[in-house]
């Protein structure tokens, strides 16, 4: 009897999106050099809206367990938020894309 080979699934779509990075605790984010990290989800809130401001998900992250933990807000939207406003860094995911999203 053979075992399948694991497949590799890329969500689409917020809610799957948000899902797979909540059961898996861990999230691909783009780097400042076009690298892509990995890193590890602490906290995960599921939001509508942060100060009047559209935000799908705040996130408390670090890319090693003794790194620093770093908090940014994601959203999923078809066009770019408006960066200045939000105060901290915001990871955009664009709908139309199954990237990891661009940074402001």
């Amino acid at each position: 009897m053979t075992t399948p080979a694991a497949s590799h699934h890329t969500p689409t779509g917020k809610a799957q999106t948000i899902a797979t990075w909540r059961s898996r605790g861990r999230m691909a984010v783009p780097t400042a050099t076009d690298a892509i990290a990995d890193v590890l989800i602490v906290r995960l809130f599921e939001c509508t809206a942060v100060n009047g401001l559209p935000l799908d998900a705040l996130i408390e992250a670090q890319v090693a367990i003794n790194a620093p933990v770093k908090r940014f807000g994601v959203v999923f939207s078809a066009g770019p938020p408006d960066w200045p406003q939000y105060g901290m860094p915001v990871l955009w995911i664009c709908d139309s894309d199954d990237g990891v999203g661009r940074w402001n």
